[in-house]
């Protein structure tokens, strides 16, 4: 028996299966929670200790073992896993005891919440995860690293690429194929093939596979790049934001993506959609959208919105 070292504090959920697998299994000695905020150190969640960085990785001894609990994201999960990894401890999977994988096939390091259902003949990649009340149905195939938020469904025989992320209460339909790195929108309902990187957003779902803007270099254009990479930046905590940063790879998600909006209308001016934010997901490329929509002419917007300013000046 070891230490079970829970990897971010962000998950309360994921604590509370690391305690009911260990109850059935008693398979470690103690549970701790690692994560990067300093913040958080000594923080308690449901009875497990905050105990310090990643770092204290290093200091593990034989029979510990780590979980890697990062899952709004599966590219910064990818991230986290390697980081792991790094320092030579083993990744363990957690899967409910009352989830029934029977005619299953499971791989490492996946973690499986209880009330889910994990069908006969599906296969649950390396590093994945299954959230509650999530479904993965009979003869499908859910990648390495890729994620099925709760309430998700990936119906019979669909194959989901490697770090793809199936959104709350989306829906795939049957025999269909999910690209790796690509993601199905929060209620969406995907009735097509989703290729590889691209998004699928909506009822039925639209398929964005990236702009076919390309950034504009004028004063103007890069001005408000400039602005907007302070609005990004803002709300997910980023200091130097980047124009050319893609908001979802740097950990954005839809929720980030609706107070992004707001804040460039409110801040900015400017009137942009959701489905915006996944055509435009950079700085950069939302500057050239702006600069040809048909919401008003982005010099006339900067014109404003210096005027805005100087009548706010004492």
């Amino acid at each position: 028996m070891g230490t079970l070292y829970l990897c971010a504090a962000g998950n309360p959920d994921g604590v509370r299966l690391a305690i009911e697998v260990n109850e059935v299994e008693q398979r470690w000695d103690q549970i701790v929670i690692l994560d990067d905020d300093p913040s958080k150190l000594g923080v308690e969640i449901m009875g497990v200790p905050v105990v310090g960085p990643f770092s204290k990785l290093a200091d593990h001894k034989a029979g510990d073992e780590a979980v890697n609990l990062v899952a709004r994201s599966t590219k910064v999960r990818d991230r986290v896993r390697a980081i792991i990894e790094d320092f030579g401890i083993s990744l363990v999977s957690l899967v409910h005891p009352t989830v029934d994988i029977r005619g299953a096939t499971i791989g490492r390091a996946v973690t499986v919440y209880a009330g889910c259902t994990v069908s006969a003949l599906s296969t649950v990649g390396d590093h994945s995860v299954v959230f509650t009340q999530a479904v993965l149905g009979h003869g499908a195939s859910l990648g390495n690293g890729a994620v099925i938020a709760p309430g998700g469904v990936v119906n019979a025989r669909v194959q989901v690429g490697d770090r793809a992320y199936i959104g709350s209460n989306a829906s795939v339909l049957p025999d269909l194929t999910v690209g790796k790195d690509a993601t199905v929108s929060a209620c969406s309902a995907a009735i097509g093939d989703i290729p590889e990187g691209a998004t699928a957003l909506g009822v039925p779902a639209e398929v964005m596979g990236g702009s076919s803007i390309m950034p504009t270099q004028d004063a103007d254009t890069q001005a408000i790049a400039s602005d907007l990479s302070s609005v990004f930046g803002a709300v997910l905590g980023v200091q130097a934001y980047s124009n050319d940063m893609n908001f979802f790879e740097a950990g954005g998600n839809s929720k980030q993506a609706l107070e992004v909006r707001q804040a460039i209308q409110d801040k900015l001016g400017f009137s942009i959609s959701v489905v915006d934010m996944f055509r435009c997901p950079s700085p950069a490329l939302m500057a050239s959208h702006l600069g040809g929509s048909a919401n008003g002419s982005i010099h006339q917007s900067r014109a404003a919105m210096r005027k805005r300013r100087s009548r706010a000046r004492p």
